[in-house]
């Protein structure tokens, strides 16, 4: 007798093929999920997410009309309003070139999706900019500060410092194109912090120092300054600095730090 193999046709418009006289197949694949027969794409929705400080990964979601969801990312055409300031891939990864504004677009199957991005590109940590500015203490005596030490404390040139001159003036004349930290500090003064200042050009900036807090005969730590210069160490803003024009500001940590600044008197 003849023995005939017949092909079967899947019902998602899959071929597969019937096996004769129990041949089987090794290492069987699961097919990709399909939307059902008829489904179209009723909306294109585009996301992204960073990379790098260069780089971020554009996604394209398909919403399907029978309510199903399917990432066509790879099967989408992409585009870039202006390719002077950012570049996409076939694969849907966007570089930066350059500042700006740019609307990124998606195309699937008649549908289309946007987003629309405002994107900074990170300075060349090769190109160098000064730093300058000036130093002063803090109202209620806002005289200028010689003597003080500016570090940079992280980025390329950590370590670098610099002394404010008699006029209170610093410069340094080369610091990397980058995000850097800088401390200030003299004796009888608080420690001053800057983080993640952007070096993108000349840059000027005022450095602005707390006096440290005095301690009274009870070894208690001042709790806020007066407006005519002198210390409080009440705990209650009412009674703060009520003989002394009113609070400036409180020390932090303590009762006053935050408190609303009372009226002068």
């Amino acid at each position: 007798m003849k023995r005939v193999c017949l092909g079967a046709m899947a019902t998602l418009a899959i071929a597969a093929m019937v096996a004769c006289a129990g041949s089987s197949v090794d290492n069987p694949v699961s097919p990709t999920p399909q939307a059902a027969i008829g489904s179209t794409v009723t909306a294109l929705v585009v996301t992204n997410q960073l990379i790098s400080d260069m780089t971020m990964q554009l996604t394209a979601t398909a919403r399907m009309s029978d309510g199903s969801t399917r990432d066509v990312t790879p099967l989408a055409t992409w585009q870039s309003s202006n390719t002077s300031i950012a570049t996409i891939s076939a694969s849907g990864v966007l570089t930066i070139v350059a500042n700006g504004q740019v609307e990124v677009r998606a195309d699937y199957l008649g549908a289309s999706g946007s987003l629309r991005l405002v994107l900074a590109r990170p300075p060349d940590p090769r190109v160098h900019f000064a730093l300058s500015g000036s130093v002063r203490e803090v109202n209620p005596t806002p005289k200028i500060l010689g003597g003080v030490r500016i570090a940079i404390s992280s980025g390329p040139d950590a370590g670098m410092a610099v002394t404010s001159d008699a006029g209170g003036r610093f410069r340094f004349a080369s610091i990397s194109a980058t995000r850097v930290s800088l401390e200030a500090t003299r004796d009888g003064f608080q420690l001053w912090r800057m983080t993640n200042l952007m070096i993108d050009g000349d840059k000027q900036i005022e450095i602005v120092m707390y006096p440290t807090p005095p301690t009274n005969s009870s070894g208690e730590t001042a709790t806020g300054r007066c407006k005519d210069g002198t210390w409080t160490w009440s705990s209650s803003i009412p009674n703060a600095c009520s003989d002394n024009g009113g609070l400036v500001y409180g020390v932090c940590p303590g009762p006053l730090c935050g408190a609303p600044i009372a009226p002068p008197r």
